[in-house]
């Protein structure tokens, strides 16, 4: 009797299909992974935001520090003259005989306002007022001049004469209607200038009535007198191009207008304390708010705390109602914002010997 004969499976025969369960079972498997896979991904995208938002703010806040600094450690500079005398302000831009307030450089030299200040006149017929500052912030103003390094070098005898400066060192620093300072170690004007001219070697510049209280300085002035540009700027907290609170800073233009510039975005709170010198040892002894200082002639040295908030909300995983602050500083405001205070102390070079 013959033996039963077996089927062999060859190479080239047709594979037998899955079963269910096996499908069921690779299907459970594959869904797995992929859960596993979106997690990494989701994860590794909030660690990214976080980390992107925390670099904005880390930039914003160094970018505001440094910019803010460098003009407050200059506040009130006038050439060597600075803790010697109080410039003469020679400024008439709207022509009606006397000099604009916005160029009273000795009492811009440092000023500061509390949003209850508002509004404040920053310029010839310019205001800040609540509708430009974020409520509850701080503003603060400065006046300076310009170290431009660029001296006096000719029409030296006469107080009313045009002043001429080496045009190696002022070729295109100045133009007509530019406000300007001029001071040698005992005394300054502030004038516009109403023209500027250029000769061989020579750069011409013109003080007429026609946009001063008069033509004269108060002085014949030497070579050693220096002629700088008038800074003059109010930094404040409004809100953005983008919607964003930001820090602002309107700055002295030409004629006299005063033009806002965002500096930062981002910038949700600054709060200013004044350091009151009030023994006259050069060192603050007490930091008060604007509206608390006896004499801000006396201020020597100023503190900015600042806040600062990452441009996109729902940054951070808190779901208990807050955004979440490092460094310090708070958030209830449940937005999810990455948020970080930051503090600096600046002294008033000018004020200190």
């Amino acid at each position: 009797m013959n033996a039963p004969q077996r089927h062999r499976h060859t190479p080239g025969s047709r594979q037998a299909g899955l079963t269910l369960v096996e499908i069921m079972i690779a299907m459970t498997i594959s869904l797995v992974l992929l859960a596993g896979v979106i997690q990494i991904f989701v994860s590794n995208k909030k660690t990214y935001r976080m980390q992107e938002a925390a670099s904005q703010i880390q930039e914003g806040g160094r970018f505001a520090v440094q910019m803010m600094n460098h003009d407050l450690r200059m506040a009130g500079y006038f050439g060597c003259s600075s803790l010697v005398a109080n410039p003469v302000n020679r400024v008439d831009l709207d022509g009606d005989g006397t000099a604009d307030s916005n160029a009273n450089f000795a009492g811009r030299g440092l000023q500061g306002f509390e949003y209850s200040d508002l509004p404040i006149t920053i310029g010839n017929g310019q205001e800040l007022t609540e509708d430009d500052v974020l409520e509850d912030t701080d503003i603060i103003g400065i006046a300076r001049g310009e170290d431009m390094g660029i001296r006096l070098d000719g029409n030296l005898a006469n107080v009313n004469a045009n002043i001429q400066l080496d045009a190696a060192l002022a070729a295109g620093r100045f133009q007509a209607n530019d406000i300007l300072l001029i001071s040698d170690c005992n005394e300054g004007d502030v004038f516009a200038a109403t023209n500027v001219s250029s000769g061989t070697g020579k750069i011409t510049i013109a003080h007429s009535s026609a946009a001063n209280t008069s033509n004269s300085l108060s002085k014949a002035y030497g070579p050693d007198a220096e002629v700088m540009a008038l800074v003059n700027r109010v930094y404040f907290i409004g809100t953005g191009s983008a919607g964003q609170p930001s820090l602002f800073r309107y700055s002295l233009g030409n004629n006299g207008v005063m033009t806002a510039e965002e500096l930062v975005e981002g910038v949700e709170d600054m709060q200013i304390t004044y350091g009151e010198d009030t023994d006259g040892d050069q060192t603050a002894n007490i930091y008060v708010d604007a509206d608390a200082v006896t004499d801000m002639s006396q201020v020597v040295s100023i503190r900015l705390d600042y806040t600062l908030r990452s441009l996109e909300d729902n940054v951070i995983a808190d779901t208990s109602g807050g955004g979440s602050a490092i460094g310090g500083g708070s958030g209830a405001s449940g937005d999810r914002r990455l948020r970080r205070s930051f503090s600096t102390i600046t002294t008033i070079r000018n004020r200190v010997q």
